[in-house]
């Protein structure tokens, strides 16, 4: 919806949009790492719209512009009240549905700043502080109350009297805690936690790391902590990975902006010892190689006899995961744990052992990207919604999603477009942690936005309730099953197009350049995907274009009755080609009926503009080409019987005109309705010339196809 609204130039209302379920705008805008992506349908024709990247363009617009913004929230006030220990993304976004709902929330950090490890492991150099703080102070402002400084444990607030003191307790502590890699010498001065070294740049502290780091992890952390250490003075700075790049987690564009900066990889090495005496001085590592595939499915990496190998070096940081600190909630919790560590949540409502205590995030799944975070807390918030009310946890929680990208078109006739690049600042940034990239211009986020293929249509963001005075579009409404007791039934359940795979001779599918009639409708609409210019697959304007009559109509082989309409809508788009681009237009017919006030006429106008009329079926389209003028062209090749040959017409553009078949569901209404069909599954009229929309059924009119 939001992007809908972004090519339109409606900044404020994409806003609007984005803040209905998302309370850390800016911070999805800069670190999020675009699982939506993957399900654009973008993907089939060039790369994925930058999501993220418009996001954050609306939000410094609105900052630019606006000044200022509020987050949506209740009217109505609730007495209960809710504990939430973790101010990272999951937190956060728990506490925001509850505040949706008029429940006090108060959040507990550990820490003496907000954001979890929004605030500890991401480097300012991709989320500057004050972005975070600003979306954090955004959350206070409806009514959170976030207290720092505040451990949940032995040593503070216990997770026993939270759940006493308040009506529902909610746990997303996070992952913070460092995975040991058990290697012999892991434990001498120089080598460092991944997120503890973030977290103490993030401070402000400064470490010594001398000139020649190395980091041990493949994950978006080791990206982040060497980058960092490239700006923090370390004139060399090493990743070891034991399995190749593709099978790094970490984000690719993140893995490209490291190398570009000087970041070296060592893929398919494994540590095997740190050396030195008290301070670590070098990386005992060695190679590996692919093997059989092991559990998840990827080829196990398996060592190489006698390849070990020392790295000299001054530092080391181990980035190779995080588990949560489960032991800082305090013993004997009555929290179940899985074997990785993490604690036990149902996966559907996030309920743990104890009644009322709820968890999710990174302490559940372990660490995850931000989004899913978010995700959790707000299932989390729903499930504490209806705990506080009594009502049945489980029932329709999956309508809540994630869901599967489900919604696929034929990208046929789109234009290739490449994604807009992210501006970002000069290879010196290497030297700064100044934020990389400095975001869209107006201009740019409207050519990005504009990429989208409006898949859904309507994007559900509920704008037109919103604008529509007379109030009659109402989202509340539920459906309903009603009898009804009517006078008179109208069926017009339309038809379908015929579908033009049937007939591959003619290319459509195998050919990018063949066209159907409404795709090529779709294009010379001003409304449509080129604004109304006629385009190919390629960019570029057709010289010559032939449309092919009769396609799935008056053919035995297909539909042998006459459809009606498409010999009027072909005059009508070779119309139109010739109008926008003045190339050759071609029509292939077996007889041109034009009955109709004004049709004669109008096939005549079209005579006069010098559009071609072939008389003939045609037999095929090829991209076979027997002359220099038919190279790099589709050649249509059909009989002329009007002059008694077969002609080879090299064009750059087919369009077929397709024919009408009955809906698919025909036989089903026919039976539902007790009403007569054809052979060739059209609904019956009682009489075509006395009775022409009636039916055998006293009651039951036809209108339509």
């Amino acid at each position: 919806a939001y992007l809908a609204l972004i090519a339109q130039r409606k900044y404020a209302e994409a806003l609007t949009v984005i803040l209905k379920d998302n309370p850390l705008p800016s911070v999805c805008g800069r670190v999020c790492t675009h699982p939506c992506t993957v399900g654009c349908n973008r993907n089939q024709l060039d790369e994925a719209l930058d999501i993220p990247g418009l996001k954050r363009f609306v939000m410094d617009w609105v900052k630019s512009n606006n000044g200022d913004y509020a987050l949506p929230m209740s009217a109505e006030e609730r007495p209960e009240k809710v504990a939430i220990v973790g101010s990272g993304p999951a937190g956060l976004m728990c506490a925001f549905e509850l505040r949706q709902h008029g429940y006090q929330a108060d959040v507990f950090e550990a820490l003496p700043v907000a954001g979890g490890m929004l605030a500890a492991g991401i480097p300012a150099f991709r989320l500057p502080r004050h972005i975070l703080e600003d979306d954090i102070r955004k959350l206070e402002e409806i009514g959170i109350t976030i207290r720092l400084n505040s451990p949940v444990g032995e040593n503070g607030f216990s997770l026993d009297r939270l759940n006493k003191e308040y009506d529902a307790v909610f746990v997303g502590i996070g992952a913070h805690k460092e995975r040991q890699l058990n290697v012999p010498g892991e434990k001498l001065r120089g080598v460092h936690g991944g997120i503890e070294f973030l977290w103490k740049i993030n401070q402000g502290e400064a470490l010594s790391l001398g000139k020649r780091v190395l980091i041990i992890g493949g994950g978006n952390s080791a990206l982040d902590a060497a980058r960092t250490v490239a700006r923090a003075g370390a004139e060399e700075v090493r990743i070891v990975y034991r399995r190749t790049r593709s099978e790094m987690p970490a984000d690719q564009d993140e893995i490209d902006a490291a190398i570009e900066e000087g970041v070296q990889i060592d893929y398919l090495t494994a540590p095997l010892e740190f050396l030195g005496d008290k301070r670590v001085s070098g990386l005992r590592c060695q190679r590996m190689k692919l093997g059989p595939p092991d559990k998840s499915g990827r080829p196990r990496p398996l060592p190489i006899e006698g390849s070990e190998f020392d790295i000299q070096c001054d530092a080391v940081i181990t980035t190779i995961g995080q588990v949560p600190n489960v032991e800082a909630l305090g013993k004997n919790l009555g929290l179940a744990l899985s074997r990785w560590g993490t604690l036990e949540a149902d996966s559907l409502t996030l309920e743990t052992d104890l009644p009322g205590v709820f968890a999710g995030g990174d302490c559940v799944t372990g660490p995850d990207v931000v989004v899913q975070a978010m995700g959790a807390g707000r299932k989390a918030a729903i499930s504490i919604h209806r705990y506080l009310n009594g009502l049945d946890l489980r029932a329709d929680r999956q309508l809540e999603g994630p869901f599967e990208a489900t919604f696929e078109i034929d990208v046929t006739g789109e234009p290739v477009k490449r994604r807009v690049p992210m501006p970002e600042i000069g290879l010196a940034r290497r030297h700064s942690f100044d934020e990389i990239h400095t975001g869209y211009t107006e201009e740019q986020a409207v050519e990005e936005a504009c990429r989208c293929l409006n898949c859904a249509i309507c994007s559900d963001c509920h704008l037109c309730s919103e604008v529509c005075e007379p109030k009659a579009i109402d989202y509340t409404m539920q459906d309903e099953v009603l009898d009804l007791n009517v006078g008179t039934i109208v069926l017009a359940t339309g038809f379908k197009t015929f579908e033009p795979e049937r007939i591959p001779q003619y290319g459509y599918g195998k050919y990018p350049n063949v066209y159907t009639s409404l795709e090529v409708e779709r294009l010379v609409n001003a409304s449509g995907p080129t604004s109304g210019e006629l385009v190919l697959r390629d960019g570029g304007t057709p010289g010559a274009v032939g449309i092919i009559h009769c396609v799935g109509s008056r053919d035995h082989n297909t539909n042998a009755y006459c459809s009606k309409v498409c010999c009027m809508y072909s005059l009508k788009l070779a119309h139109l080609i010739k109008e926008r681009t003045g190339a050759e237009v071609y029509n292939f017919y077996i007889d041109m009926r034009s009955a109709g006030k004004g049709y004669e006429e109008f096939y005549d106008r079209l005579l006069e503009e010098g559009n071609h009329f072939i008389r003939g079926r045609v037999a095929d389209v090829t991209d076979w080409a027997m002359t220099d003028d038919e190279a790099g062209k589709l050649v249509i090749r059909a009989e002329d019987t009007l002059i008694g040959v077969v002609r080879r017409i090299p064009v750059d553009m087919v369009v077929l005109a397709v024919g009408m078949e009955p809906q698919t569901d025909s036989e089903d209404v026919r039976r539902l309705f007790n009403i007569s069909c054809s052979t060739d599954g059209w609904f019956l009229e009682r009489h075509p010339k006395l009775a022409p929309v009636s039916t055998f059924t006293d009651g039951v009119f036809l209108a339509g196809a």
